[in-house]
């Protein structure tokens, strides 16, 4: 049976920008932060924004500054899951919660209840729009 990292992977850091060890080499993530991080990426882009694959990405970008009505939060709950659900490494996608600040919209919060696998479920809590 491949390991954990097997399965959920090994990829450069990218935190605003790549990430560099004390050596000058490109910092690494894998596992389970890995997982973490390609859901967040996964959460933000926006579909077609990537030329060689323009069905991936949930877009939550494009809900900033828009209503943010139970409808509109129901509607990028669902993409959210989808789109987690596209990849081998979800097991499964338990919940997906919107958690608006109603006097500040952009202090929006995407919760996502998961099970990668080899994983317990796992509750993962994104800030997407940067604030």
């Amino acid at each position: 049976m491949a390991n954990i990292v097997e399965v959920l992977g090994r990829d450069i850091m990218h935190k605003k920008d790549f990430v560099k060890t004390s050596s000058g080499d490109r910092a690494k993530i894998e596992g389970l932060e890995n997982y973490k991080e390609w859901c967040f990426r996964t959460i933000i882009t926006t579909p077609g924004s990537l030329v060689h694959r323009p069905q991936w990405g949930a877009g939550a970008k494009d809900y900033l500054n828009g209503p943010a009505s139970l409808a509109k939060q129901q509607e990028l709950a669902k993409r959210i899951q989808e789109q987690l659900m596209r990849d081998p490494r979800t097991e499964e996608v338990r919940g997906v919660a919107i958690s608006v600040n109603q006097s500040n919209p952009a202090m929006t919060y995407i919760i996502v209840r998961v099970k990668p696998v080899g994983y317990d479920e796992t509750e993962m809590k994104f800030e997407p729009f940067g604030v």
